[in-house]
This record gives C-alpha cells, structure tokens and sequence, in this order.
C-alpha cells in the first residue's frame, strides 16, 4: 500500500507544511506515504506525468484556493489513467462544501476539518484492508484531535528545503471572529509546549536556516507562550536566521517591547493585520482593534530601526467606499511600514463574510480566490482602479528600490494615496500596465512622472493628476527637477552597484580628482569602511561607487557607497558621505 501526498504551491519558494504534518503522524504507517510537491506555474501536464509515474495506490491532494484550478484540470485525467486509485482531497478549499467537491471530481473522499488524527485514520484503514468502510466524508472534526504537542517535529533533512520558507506551527486556532477568515469559525486553540518549540527552533538555529515563518494565526494571543518564546530567539540568536510572525500589535506591552528593543537587527519581522482604520468597518467585521494603540506602537518599534514591519489593508470591507478606503490607506502608509500589502477581499466558503454577501450586496468570482468584484459601497470600476493603484505600490513602495524618490514625490500631493492614484493614471495614460519594465526603465519612468508633478504646464497638470498635485514655479521646478534625478540616483546606487551609469545621471568628470582624492584616502586609512580594510586603492575602485550630489543635501556632496554590508531591513548598501568642501571631515551613516 502507498500513499502519494500531493501539495500544489503557489511558488517554489513554498514549501507545504500540511503534508508534512500528515505524512508525521501516520505513525507505524509513515514508510508507506511519499510527498510530491509542485506548483501552479508548472504544466498540469507535467504534474499529471509526475503523480502517474509514482503508480500510488491512495493520492490524497492539499487543496486551497491558489490551487483548486490546477485540480480542475489533473484530478479527472488522473482518475482516467489510474481508474484502480483512490482520490482523496483535504484542505480548507473543500472542508466546507464537500458534497460538491466529491460531485465534481467523482474523489472517493474528502478528509475535512483537522488532517492529522483523520489522516491516521485513513492510513490504517488501507493498511488493514478496511479502506471500503471509510465515510466519504471523513471528519477532523469528529474524531479525537492531535494534540500540537503529540504531532511530531518533521524536518530533519534540510536539503529539500533549501532555497525555500521553513514554516512552524507554536499554536493552532485564534481567539478572534474576523468575518472574512476561517478560524472565526473554529476558536478552539491548542499551543505548542514552550520548552518544545524551543528545542526544536534549536534545529533551525543550529541550520542557519535563513528563515522560519511562523503560520500562528496571532502568535501573541497568550503572552506567557508567545514572550519566552521570543527572549529564547534574543538569547539564540545566530546572527543568520529570521523568524517571521503574524500578531495583533495592540496585545504588545512593556515586557515585549524589553525583549525586541534589543533584538538584532533582521532578526524577526513582524506581520500585522490593520485591515482597515474605519471603526465601523472593523465592528462589522467583528474585528477587535484600535488603530490610535496600533500606530503608536509601530512607531515605536519603527524607532528601533531592528524589526522589518509588514502592514496589511483589505479592500472590498463593508462600510469601506473608496474616500474612506483613501483614508485608510493614507493612515497606514504614514506609519511607514517596510512592507504595505494593499489585498482584496476573499470570500472563503464557510466563512461569515460568505453568509453576509446577500446583505453586502457583496460580488466575487465564481472561480478561486472568490475576489471581491464590488460591494455596496465599492463599484466594480472602484475595484479595479485599486487594482492599478495596488500594483503601483507593489513596484514602486514595497520594492524597497525607490524609497528616497517618494519621499521626495510624496511633497507635491496632497496624500500618499494620491501619489500613487497619480502614478496609475499615469501608466494607465501611456500604456505601461501589462508591460514588463527593466529595472532602469521603472526608474524612468518615474522620472517622467516626476518631472510632470513639478512642471508649470498647469492644464497639463490637470488633465493627469485631477487636481491632486501641487503647483511649482517654472523656476521651482527646475530645481526640483534636478532634485528629482539626484534622488532616483541615490535610490539607484543604495541598491545595486551598476556597471553602467542610467541615462539621467550627470557626469562626474568635474569631480574626477575630488572623488580620487577621497577613494585614495580610504584605501590608506580605512575608516568609512573597515571591512574592506583589505582592499588597495585600485580594489576599491572596484568595490565600492562613488557619486556626487549637488541638489539633495546642504552642500555639495561625495556619497560612497558600499555593498558588502547591507541594511538588514531595507537590504540597501552602507553609505559614507563626504563633504567636499571639506574632504576631511565625514559623515558616516547606513542608507535609508
């Protein structure tokens, strides 16, 4: 008898943790399980060959809603080419309409609710020839759940996740009601023993792997699990690892900000959920938060400059129309987080949100990832200009590549939100959406942009931003012109030491002797640089670039920049900068 776990990821980066899991707990029957993982950018032609080369007795599939297509397509052929195999699926895309799911693909069954305790079951099942007095729908749910703790710890061998997210497990269930989220429906929580998860966080301490994303609903729902748990990875710390949690900020107090002041650098990154900062659109959604308590914490762990911070917002909430939606956004991308993911919302089968379309006059596709289309209060026109609006965002804020040039842009709107509704008209404007930019071009083009927010031709101002951008002198913006270049520069150069100077940069031929002078002088002291203490003159040449600025600091200044170190939170090269009136004198800092 073989069993054939089948995950179907989104990325190769992703790894499946629920195979993994189940395949942990089949106790005296693990020999007889295999795991095959692909992903939905592969041919499900491919996929097809794969799982009937294995000639698996049992295929049981992990199924969620970034893969239920894929299924679509494998699942019939499959039954086709090995009609002797049983076909089980799990997973939350069909735990909640499983009738229809055994409808659809003709499976001969559907393990829903919790896997693993179902999936034991199943496996003994085959094992002792009772497979055919399996229900159809074999329920988690009613039978005896695996205690976190009881489930074993199922890395060992490294190899086949290299390159890719580790994911852990320290507590199953949330304590909240969120009404677009599937834990609401299921509160039951159960945690992982402390003194366990540290052992085997050990295991990836001892690995160096590079980083373990916790899947915790909110890690920090019980304090006395979540804070040792967090003071273990302070005293541990391997100066490699990464660990990545989902919280609510608001449960953060005095003794959790003791221990993550003083965490190194990249060591954890945090995730949080605002959803939204409308008060009514969160009472809906019966979502407990206050904004006011979450802004002023992520200040002030923003303060500390060693946690990178990734900030969420869904669009398509009830109440939300797109002015407050505006406001929203505006409020959460002043907090400045590394990372903002503007998402819209899912209507997962058996969630709350799913019983209230009727009275939202909620619209989502048909087909996963069952995306909001419109609302009530959000026309489907509304959805897809957040669509452009998200997509300039993930480009230009979360790539972390222009962070300096917004600031700069950010002056001459009226909000955040309007910089980037500008910028999407803008690519909507001269055709730039679908098009795949280089990495020079979208620096380009943000020029362009740039050089039109500050121009004098207020008719042609109009007609693009609507009205939103401010107006400059001709002679203003000149000078804001020139500003601009320097800083798309200096964005360009913090992250990449490119071989070629982008067509907007000025010659440096003026300064030749001036920045000689200053690499010369490095390459005998080695006090900007320490680590490259090794390198020559001629070595530095090649190891670090120097660039001069003119418009963007108080005089006339020299910027070197290094790349063998790298801000942890930013991944921006180091920066020394060099007065040139006065080459002596400097300025040592970490670009932001």
């Amino acid at each position: 008898m073989k069993i054939l776990l089948v995950a179907i990821n989104a990325k190769y980066i992703h790894s499946n943790p629920a195979v993994h899991s189940l395949k942990a707990c089949a106790g005296d029957y693990k020999s007889r399980v295999d795991i095959a993982e692909f992903t939905i950018n592969q041919q499900p032609a491919y996929i097809l060959q794969e799982i009937y080369k294995r000639r698996p007795d049992v295929i049981a599939f992990s199924c969620y809603i970034w893969n239920r297509s894929v299924m679509d397509v494998i699942i019939p052929d499959l039954r086709k080419l090995l009609p002797q195999t049983d076909i089980w699926a799990g997973g939350p895309e069909v735990s909640y309409d499983a009738p229809e799911t055994l409808r659809r693909w003709g499976l001969r069954g559907v393990m829903a609710g919790p896997g693993e305790a179902a999936f034991y079951h199943l496996a003994a099942a085959y094992e002792s020839g009772a497979a055919r007095e399996l229900p159809a729908v074999l329920d988690g749910n009613k039978i005896q759940r695996m205690k976190l703790d009881d489930i074993p710890f199922w890395y060992e061998d490294m190899q086949d996740f290299e390159h890719r997210i580790v994911y852990y497990e320290s507590s199953r269930g949330c304590p909240f009601s969120c009404s677009y989220c599937l834990s609401s429906i299921d509160r039951a929580m159960d945690f992982r023993s402390v003194p366990q998860v540290c052992g085997e966080l050990d295991f990836f301490l001892e690995k160096k792997v590079p980083q373990v994303k916790f899947v915790d609903r909110t890690f920090n729902c019980k304090k006395e699990h979540a804070l040792p748990i967090l003071r273990y990875i302070l005293e541990q710390d391997n100066g490699v690892t990464n660990f990545h949690f989902e919280i609510a900020a608001d449960l953060l107090d005095q003794d959790y900000f003791a221990v993550m002041e003083r965490l190194r650098p990249g060591a954890v990154q945090l995730e949080i959920g605002v959803q939204s900062t409308c008060e009514k659109t969160i009472s809906e959604i019966h979502r407990k938060m206050d904004f006011a308590k979450v802004a002023s914490i992520v200040r002030r762990i923003s303060s500390w400059q060693n946690i990178h911070i990734h900030l969420d917002l869904i669009a398509g909430l009830p109440f939300e129309d797109l002015p407050r939606f505006q406001t929203s956004f505006n409020d959460v991308y002043a907090l400045r987080p590394q990372q903002l993911q503007l998402g819209f919302l899912k209507v997962l089968k058996g969630s709350d949100m799913e019983r209230y379309a009727s009275e939202y006059d909620l619209l989502y596709t048909s087909q996963p990832p069952y995306e909001v289309l419109s609302t009530r209060w959000l026309s489907y026109e509304d959805v897809c200009h957040l669509k452009q609006v998200e997509e300039m965002v993930e480009i230009y804020y979360n790539s972390g590549q222009f962070g300096n040039t917004l600031e700069f842009l950010l002056s001459c709107f009226e909000s955040p939100y309007a910089l980037y509704d500008s910028l999407a008209a803008w690519y909507e404007r001269y055709g730039l959406f679908g098009v795949q930019s280089s990495r020079i071009r979208k620096y380009e083009i943000l020029l362009e942009f740039g050089s039109a927010c500050v121009s004098q031709d207020t008719r042609e101002r109009n007609l693009l931003f609507s009205g939103q951008a401010r107006v400059s002198s001709p002679i203003a913006a000149d000078m804001q012109i020139s500003r601009l270049k320097e800083y798309l520069l200096y964005d360009l150069y913090l992250r990449e030491h490119m071989k070629n100077r982008p067509p907007f940069a000025p010659a440096l031929d003026p300064w030749k002797n001036a920045i000689h002078d200053i690499v010369h002088r490095e390459s005998l002291e080695h006090t900007l640089f320490p680590e490259l203490a090794g390198c020559n003159y001629r070595e530095l040449t090649k190891t670090l670039h120097v660039e001069v600025f003119t418009a963007i600091f108080d005089e006339p200044m020299a910027v070197l920049f290094g790349y063998e170190r790298r801000n942890p939170l930013t991944n921006n090269g180091i920066t020394a900068k060099v007065p040139l009136a006065n080459v002596p004198d400097t300025i040592y800092s970490c670009g932001q």
